[in-house]
């Protein structure tokens, strides 16, 4: 595999700093004292613009005077010469630039201008940046870092310089290492999305740290967390209230309410773990980073003490963890083992040793009513700080259940709290912190389960009538009005297999006991487009957090975990007593209004209020829909944040060879389908398609090749029965590439499918998807002696070129704007 495009950023082999380095407060002197004083690993040289004669060894005049093209320059000048700079780095091949000049103090317009000046300069040139206001990539492996900062597994990317700044003095303070960090806020070229992705691909990073002020390009960032989230751990912490501020918008509670429940949504559905406050960042990084294979809800608790042990239940139900209900038999075991009766929590006593901890934890870790154990020491007399970690620690290595110590105290129990961090056994100064990273850990697991979803714009089995929704919705805009009337209202609904009859009295609740109010509907999102709410009707939609939300597209795992989310979770129909969210008529209201959000990008509001019977029958009393000026007919969902299941590209094909075949967008549950595909893929296969003599697909390669963001990305693989049993045949796919208007493809056939068609058949539906997407070009690398590949790509119009920097590779590229597809 090729090494990342951003590498020359975080792993340069040679640097270039430019800017006035004799001036003790440059950022380019700290810069440069950094890497000395680090020992990068790289060849650094250095350009002094206040004294351009040559220094030393590594300082020289000007670029053209550098004896090496340098993979990375540091560019830290006035904003009047920051172009000619520019030009002269694409004169020079310079392609990766990071800009340290600061545009802060200039007037916006001014700053704008000048922005769109150096991105066209950029683009023409082919010359990648970071900044301006960068001072690149904090990289300690290397020796690209503040002597205060220690390598680690954690990379952080932040859009506030001076959050980043507290965060690593903080963290040299306790003991976190990072492998990376980024600062950047509002670059021309490279953006939030471009070094998550990148940090997802880089091996020293086990667990990824954001900080997020203000969400640009929603699709983009959405898509790299998802991809974040995969494959590592991933926390974003986000202030919304400074903000919306900032930008001098009037705040409210509702605005902010609705901003921040939109964003903890959107972070839900791609399995990222929201947090508020730096404390609980790095809590909720340690506790994640582990990625324990196997946890619920259920949380047991050790201490040698009633107070402690007191406090983290509380913790623990004050954020709706439970308590696990200990069992006759465990409970039988315990009493051999402890001189008190105690339920969970379970008190030791003050004179606890190291045994007495080991014995009910072993006992407690093999409880299958247990899920999670937080273990508590107060250092009292005769306690055994060390020992006792000793065992906690080495029951951890055997265990997939997650275990938090919380050794109260400190400088008696700092030896302690050094052994579990040798171990990377999450430890804690304070119960309620450990309680938190529990939480942060049942967060994570249930939302990697929101991840692994695979929704459609349409899961109803019934068919909407979209061509009547859009002409009802036309005739509404032609009119000049962006508010459906009561009866346009009734039609749309009914376009979509509801029922609503405009104008009609309200009818009297005669049963209330048998009937709950309930409102649903949809609101817009300035950045993450559409989402969906569920709230109790009449006053109680205007308390304080009564609304929930949730992002489109929804199938019934996500709205039934809608309904369980809200306030309304709680409620059950009073005559069945069956709970509301198995109530089937409500879930396919929300189904439907979420096949509005997805199919019609013209909605903006909808406000049903519903009266939910105990029969499965649900009446909307009121309805309410509101436009936008987007198209009527989008085909495209560029107004979700999070694409749908492509469900358009589902065909069924038969082979030269009469086999019936059915060609689909792959999905998150095709995993071990791909897995045997490339496993009995021959060696010839394997290696023309990785370039690699692997046998099978690592666990990190496989989640990428099978949970695809469908905006940017790709694979259709070919399918068949036999003996009732899905096979896979073959595969094509094709990634985006950085600059939007390209993409990279990949094919792959198995062997004795080989011959038959179905290398054409799937390249023809992955150009002409390409094609669906505005993408202009399409690219791949093929080996020179894959002659059968070389063959189809000039079947099928590519051009073949000898790779630059790799004879033995021949790269194929299409002209996308030009295709037709070939038989």
């Amino acid at each position: 595999m090729r090494p990342h495009y951003l590498t020359p950023f975080f792993a340069p082999q040679s640097v270039v700093i430019v800017g006035p380095l004799s001036s003790s407060d440059a950022l380019s002197r700290s810069v440069y004292d950094n890497l000395t004083l680090n020992h990068y690993q790289g060849e650094l040289y250095a350009i002094n613009t206040l004294s351009p004669s040559k220094i030393n060894a590594s300082f020289y005049p000007n670029l053209n005077s550098l004896p090496i093209t340098p993979d990375l320059l540091m560019l830290d000048v006035a904003v009047d010469e920051v172009q000619s700079y520019l030009e002269q780095c694409g004169e020079l091949n310079i392609n990766h630039v990071v800009l340290m000049t600061n545009v802060t103090q200039l007037e916006q317009t001014q700053a704008e201008k000048l922005k769109t000046i150096w991105r066209a300069i950029t683009k023409a040139q082919g010359i990648r940046v970071m900044g301006p206001n960068c001072a690149g990539v904090m990289r300690p492996l290397i020796g690209m870092s503040t002597s205060l900062m220690k390598p680690g597994t954690l990379g952080m990317v932040s859009q506030s310089t001076a959050l980043t700044s507290g965060v690593l003095d903080w963290a040299s303070g306790n003991g976190l290492g990072f492998s990376a960090v980024v600062s950047l806020n509002d670059s021309i070229d490279i953006g939030f999305a471009e070094i998550v992705d990148y940090l997802v691909s880089d091996h020293h990073t086990q667990s990824i740290l954001i900080f997020v002020e203000e969400v640009v390009q929603a699709r983009q960032l959405m898509s790299a967390l998802r991809e974040a989230a995969r494959v590592k751990p991933t926390i974003v912490l986000k202030a919304d209230k400074h903000a919306l501020l900032r930008t001098g918008d009037q705040l409210s509670d509702v605005d902010f309410e609705q901003t921040d429940g939109i964003f903890n949504a959107a972070l839900r559905r791609v399995g990222v773990v929201r947090v508020r406050t730096m404390t609980q960042l790095f809590a909720a990084a340690r506790a994640c980073s582990l990625r324990y294979r196997k946890s619920g809800p259920h949380l047991a608790i050790i201490s040698n003490g009633e107070g402690p042990a007191a406090l983290a239940t509380d913790r623990a139900l004050d954020n709706y963890i439970p308590m696990a209900q200990l069992s006759e038999t465990t409970l039988n075991a315990l009493n051999g083992l402890i001189k008190n009766k105690s339920g969970n929590p379970i008190d030791l006593g003050a004179t606890a040793k190291a045994q007495n901890y080991k014995r009910v934890a072993q006992l407690l870790l093999n409880a299958p009513e247990v899920d999670s154990l937080l273990v508590i020491l107060c250092p009292q007399h005769g306690s055994e700080s060390d020992l006792t970690a000793y065992e906690i620690a080495e029951l951890a290595k055997q265990s997939n259940k997650p275990i938090m110590a919380c050794w109260m105290g400190d400088q008696s129990v700092v030896p302690a709290r050094r052994l579990f961090s040798a171990h990377r056994v999450p430890n804690f100064r304070t119960p309620e912190s450990a309680v938190d990273a529990i939480r942060y850990i049942n967060q994570y697991l249930h939302n990697q389960r929101m991840l692994f979803q695979t929704t459609s714009s349409r899961v109803i089995d019934a068919l909407p009538d979209l061509d009547r929704a859009r002409h009802i919705i036309h005739e509404q805009v032609e009119q000049g009005s962006l508010t459906l009337t009561p009866l346009s209202t009734e039609k749309l609904l009914a376009a979509f297999d509801l029922t609503y009859r405009a104008n009609m009295p309200m009818p009297p609740n005669t049963s209330k006991q048998s009937r709950i109010m309930i409102d649903l509907g949809v609101v817009r999102d300035s950045t993450l487009g559409p989402s969906l709410y569920i709230t109790p009707g009449g006053m109680a939609a205007h308390l304080p957090h009564s609304k929930t939300y949730a992002l489109p597209p929804l199938n019934q795992f996500l709205a039934v975990e809608l309904i369980e989310r809200s306030v309304l979770s709680h409620l059950n129909h009073p005559s069945s007593e069956k709970a509301i969210s198995q109530h089937q008529a409500l879930i396919y209201l929300i189904l439907r209004l979420s096949e509005m959000c997805c199919e019609l990008a013209a909605i903006e509001t909808i406000e049903l209020n519903l009266w939910l019977k105990d029969d499965d029958y649900v009446e909307i009393l009121y309805a309410h829909i509101t436009l936008n000026k987007e198209p009527v007919t989008s085909f495209d969902y560029r107004h979700l944040a999070i694409h749908p299941y492509p469900l358009d590209l589902v065909k069924s094909l038969t082979l030269k060879s009469n086999l019936p075949i059915h060609i689909r967008p792959i999905r998150p549950e095709d995993a071990e389908m791909e897995q045997e595909f490339v496993k009995n893929l021959s060696e010839d296969s394997r290696y023309f398609r990785f370039l690699d003599a692997l046998k099978e697909l690592p666990r990190s390669l496989l989640v990428r090749f099978t949970q695809l963001d469908y905006a940017t990305e790709m694979a259709l693989i070919a399918t068949t029965t036999i003996d009732n049993q899905e096979k896979q045949l073959g595969v094509a796919r094709y990634t985006t590439n950085p600059d939007g208007e390209s993409c990279e493809f990949a094919l792959v056939i198995a062997d004795q499918y080989q011959g038959q068609g179905l290398g054409t058949t799937l390249m023809n539906e992955l150009i002409l998807c390409a094609q669906s997407r505005g993408l202009y070009f399409m690219t791949g690398e093929v080996l020179g002696n894959n002659t059968g590949m070389l063959h189809l790509m000039h079947t099928l119009g590519f051009t073949s070129t000898i790779a630059p920097d790799e004879p033995s590779l021949r790269v194929v590229t299409l002209d996308l704007r030009s295709y037709e597809a070939k038989s």
